[in-house]
């Protein structure tokens, strides 16, 4: 069978009120890691095609197009809520026998999806059921799963027809346009995990059972893809170093190795001084973390289970190992005060932040700030569910606050990065 396995273009995707458009512009493209960990389990029988439209920039147009040309008998499409909208067209307008839907946006809008033309969906993991499905009669319906031991899984690979790994690098030329000036920088992304065990208010991610790769497999996975070209490494992990034990057996199994590369990776604004250690001695230049707040009252309500303190903690260890800080900060909780947005630049230089960044707390579907905003009549209507329905072009969810407010954290946003980014 012919499969085809895209992203979904950006075109009409919700309006996003959060993030300041300065952090628009960054040339990196990540690798479409869900939808290759799919096109890895297929049995090489099937002829599978690759499309990135997120990645790419490609139109809804175009990529029906493209898939049409293909003509594929399964056209497999990963979804998130915020392309609901470019994800109805596709399911309309692909001249296609078989249209399949997994990613994030069928964990709660499975049945939706068939409505609006979907022959099945695949909830949670689909790195194994979808190649069930495809081998025995491809039956209509709701798919779940749930992949325990990811070790079992097949390395992801990154050799299929329409996908062109270079086009994912770095080369020293971008890197000028990024935050992070780095000459001779070819990056590549990996995951060492799925799920995320916490559960900020705020946060969209709906997978919170935490599932991760042995340190020995996370290192095959780095060398794979050094041998591929790459000398820079990101873990795109939800919370990397959840536990410090399996972080520093990573560190030490690099080392072991003889592994020389820059890496950086994507957690918990948490660490003691032999985690720290261990991360600078095996080559980590970059940490990612969500910091939200440096206002104990709005930590607790986020239920970000990280205080103040445990913050400045973090940030003096990364600071004397030499790991720089990547620090996203959101703005605008119910409690949040003006004087505390006056003082935050102050606060953020007194923990010596790199790079942070700032958006505008946002109720995305699904996550218990929505949920909240419904209960105490903030929100007359689950606008969510009406769009999972019938989604439009651009649809722009009520704002959860006044616009005075809203246009008092715009600017904040806009002062911090002046601030930070432009010298000021």
């Amino acid at each position: 069978m012919k499969v085809m396995l895209i992203t979904l273009p950006k075109e009409g995707q919700t309006k996003d009120f959060t993030t300041p458009s300065f952090y628009s512009s960054n040339p990196v493209r990540y690798i479409p890691l869900g939808i290759l960990a799919v096109a890895t389990s297929i049995s090489p029988d099937h002829d599978i095609r690759i499309l990135d439209a997120d990645s790419y920039g490609l139109s809804i147009d175009y990529t029906v197009r493209r898939i049409n040309e293909f003509a594929p008998d399964v056209l497999g499409i990963s979804a998130v809520t915020r392309k609901a909208f470019a994800m109805s067209k596709i399911l309309k307008r692909a001249n296609v026998s078989l249209k399949v839907v997994g990613g994030p946006h069928v964990t709660h809008y499975a049945k939706e999806t068939i409505n609006l033309g979907a022959d099945a969906t695949f909830k949670h993991d689909s790195d194994r059921n979808f190649n069930e499905w495809l081998n025995t009669g491809c039956k209509r319906g709701i798919y779940e799963d749930y992949i325990r031991n990811i070790d079992s899984l097949p390395f992801i690979r990154r050799e299929f027809s329409g996908f062109e790994l270079e086009d994912y690098m770095l080369s020293g030329e971008d890197t000028q346009k990024t935050l992070f000036k780095q000459k001779s920088l070819r990056r590549l992304a990996m995951m060492s995990s799925k799920g995320c065990p916490f559960r900020c208010v705020f946060c969209d991610v709906q997978d919170k059972e935490f599932r991760f790769l042995s340190p020995q497999r996370v290192v095959d996975e780095m060398e794979h893809l050094l041998s591929c070209g790459a000398n820079s490494i990101h873990i795109l992990d939800d919370c990397f170093n959840t536990d410090s034990n399996r972080v520093i057996k990573v560190c030490e199994e690099i080392k072991k190795r003889g592994l020389k590369f820059q890496w950086s990776c994507r957690g918990r604004a948490v660490l003691d001084r032999t985690t720290a250690e261990a991360l600078q001695s095996a080559g980590c230049v970059r940490m990612h973390v969500g910091i939200e707040s440096l206002n104990p009252e709005v930590l607790k309500w986020m239920n970000k289970r990280i205080t103040v303190e445990t913050t400045g903690e973090f940030c003096d260890l990364c600071n004397e190992y030499g790991i720089e800080i990547v620090a996203y900060f959101v703005l605008g909780a119910p409690m949040e005060t003006r004087e505390y947005r006056e003082k935050l630049p102050d606060m953020i230089r007194e923990l010596k932040i790199k790079y942070p960044f700032f958006n505008i707390l946002y109720p995305s579907a699904n996550t218990k700030y929505y949920r909240e905003l419904m209960a105490n009549g903030t929100y007359k209507m689950d606008y969510w569910q009406a769009f999972a329905e019938k989604p439009v072009p651009n649809f722009e969810i009520p704002l959860p606050r006044s616009e005075e407010l809203q246009d008092e954290l715009e600017k904040t946003a806009e002062r911090c990065i002046k601030i930070f980014f432009n010298g000021g």
